[in-house]
């Protein structure tokens, strides 16, 4: 009768010795695919500051939707479509000033080939504060690396962290 337990207690604790191990091992891995997504989002805002329609497709999955989440003038939420097509050919247009959308607060959870994106950011055209808010991106594992094919944001005008925007300055 006591040999079983004994055989248990050394099994239960290799299993959990082995569980340990397994979990001071595993966030290399984690931290390295959630800096490739990061990395994916932040080179669609470079393309967007230098005006680079090419540079941007090549982070968007060809099917990449835009929504933005907000009151429309009567006031009732409801999601808009932008197409992505439109918005890519109005980051390939010279502007003459700078589009910079400022990012911070990123937080990425990843399962298998989806990741999501999730952070603050603060839009501004020049040094021109327009607006804030938040922008979740939906990504899979391509062939090639992560690509974007979801874009969900939130606009407003208010309560907005300019302090953190303008800490995430050419970040």
């Amino acid at each position: 009768m006591r040999q079983p337990f004994l055989f248990f207690c050394i099994c239960l604790l290799f299993s959990t010795s082995t569980l340990a191990q397994s979990k001071k091992t595993s966030p290399a891995p984690q931290a390295t695919e959630a800096k490739a997504v990061e990395q994916a989002v932040v080179k669609f805002f470079d393309a967007m500051r230098a005006s680079d329609s090419t540079l941007a497709r090549s982070v968007l999955a060809p099917n990449a939707r835009l929504i933005s989440v907000g009151a429309g003038k009567d006031g009732t939420v409801l999601p808009r479509e932008t197409p992505m097509q439109k918005f890519v050919e109005m980051i390939g247009q010279k502007h003459p000033q700078v589009l910079d959308e400022r990012i911070w607060d990123v937080k990425v959870a990843i399962d298998g080939d989806l990741a999501t994106l999730w952070c603050q950011y603060a839009f501004y055209v020049g040094d021109t504060f327009s607006h804030c808010g938040v922008d979740a991106f939906q990504l899979y594992r391509s062939a090639t690396g992560w690509k974007i094919f979801s874009i969900a944001d939130t606009r407003r005008k208010e309560g907005c962290d300019l302090k953190a925007a303008q800490a995430a300055k050419g970040k």
